[in-house]
């Protein structure tokens, strides 16, 4: 038989400042940490679970995009960019087809227009002799009257600037007419002196001119007891109402 053996046995006692300086209190020690997901374990989760993740709500394909969009910040997604791209190219494209096109009205426009050039020569004649006979040579007693019944045109004028003068009007009319009177004072008495068409004078252009030259020579004519002014205010409310 063994002799009886003495075992010692010792008590370790901490006191609390020991305990705080040496066991950790939380709960690391007693549950096991999870462990970390990867980027490339996430994408596998995500690839996987793609069908399954809703379209819309909280956890949902739109809450990735737009967190994803709010943390890159002043993101464009590259297909905005091609959509912005191809506006432009379609407007710039847009402008030049409208471009063509007026260009295209414009010249069908002008084979169908026709520039009339209307020359006016005021001549002497046997009464008065002396154009020194002849007054108020700057006023605006003169009316030229151009119609095609689309722009009819009314001018006034005066002898001094119709004595050599060209007017130009553009018609899409094969047909016009034109009319003419003017008037001035003289030095003799009431009588004045006139150059008129005496009525509309019809023109026809031909076909296929895009100028038409009208030389319009009138020669003055006594115009007897012509009271000057009364003559221009009637003839002016008449042609305002015939002409407008």
């Amino acid at each position: 038989m063994m002799a009886d053996e003495n075992i010692k046995l010792i008590k370790q006692f901490l006191t609390n400042q020991d305990a705080n300086n040496t066991i950790d209190r939380s709960f690391s020690e007693l549950i096991t940490k999870r462990n970390r997901v990867t980027i490339p374990e996430f994408f596998d989760y995500y690839n996987n679970l793609f069908y399954d993740i809703p379209q819309l709500g909280s956890l949902s394909h739109k809450e990735l995009v737009d967190r994803s969009i709010e943390y890159l910040g002043n993101y464009q997604d590259p297909r905005d960019i091609e959509i912005q791209n191809l506006n432009l190219q379609i407007e710039e494209l847009t402008g030049r087809v409208n471009e063509l096109e007026f260009e295209e009205i414009q010249d069908e426009i002008g084979e169908l227009t026709t520039k009339v050039i209307v020359k006016v020569r005021l001549f002497g004649s046997e009464w008065p002799n002396h154009e020194s006979s002849i007054l108020h040579k700057e006023l605006d007693t003169h009316r030229l009257v151009f119609k095609d019944g689309v722009n009819d045109k009314y001018l006034e004028s005066s002898f001094e600037k119709n004595r050599n003068e060209d007017y130009e009007f553009i018609t899409q009319s094969k047909i016009f007419t034109i009319f003419y009177d003017g008037r001035n004072k003289t030095t003799h008495k009431d009588d004045g002196v006139a150059w008129r068409t005496f009525e509309e004078k019809i023109f026809e252009i031909p076909e296929g001119d895009n100028v038409y030259v009208v030389d319009l020579d009138l020669f003055g004519e006594r115009a007897y007891n012509m009271s000057y002014t009364t003559y221009m205010q009637d003839n002016i409310d008449e042609y305002e109402a015939q002409f407008g």
